[in-house]
């Protein structure tokens, strides 16, 4: 008997200190877990990762000197051309403003659309122009191709042109 009751008393006090280590093991964990969050949420501005820079196309637009644009059109509509013919047309431009106006990068929606600019700064005054280039190959229906301008503009540093028209299946 005092055998069984010894062993009973074993078992119970052995519960008892495991079930106290485990509490004491959830209960540091817990703390330990609450330490590294306080400690990951006040990072020093130096340890978060960069942002990722601006393309220097874009930087150049923001930091330069602003100026205003008019432009002579911001849309051109071709008509309807056969499949295969080569659509061109100059956009131009005036600066009205009073600093030298700056186109830092013209991209086409496409490859199909081929875009060359006035790659020196136009003067207040003076005219610049884009032209463009769409090639018909392989296309057909309602087409509009649009060209992102952009610049040291005062509005809004891009400026979106488009090129609309229709493009008929070719003869078979």
């Amino acid at each position: 008997m005092k055998n069984i009751l010894f062993t009973l008393f074993s078992a119970l006090l052995m519960v008892g200190m495991v079930a106290c280590q485990t509490s004491g093991s959830a209960e540091s964990k817990a703390a330990a877990d609450n330490q590294a969050t306080a400690e990951a949420t006040q990072k020093p501005a130096a340890e978060m990762p960069p942002k990722p820079a601006k393309p220097e196309w874009q930087a150049q637009a923001e930091d330069a000197a602003k100026t205003t644009v008019t432009w002579a059109e911001e849309e051109y509509n071709y008509g309807t051309v056969a499949s295969g013919t080569k659509v061109t047309h100059r956009f131009k431009f005036t600066n009205t403003g009073s600093e030298p106006l700056t186109l830092t990068r013209v991209k086409a929606s496409c490859g199909c659309t081929t875009p060359s600019y006035s790659t020196e700064a136009v003067a207040p005054g003076e005219e610049g122009f884009i032209d463009v280039a769409f090639n018909t190959t392989g296309k057909s229906g309602r087409q509009t191709k649009t060209i992102s301008v952009t610049g040291n503009f005062e509005d809004n540093i891009t400026k979106v042109l488009r090129i609309t028209g229709e493009v008929s299946k070719p003869a078979q």
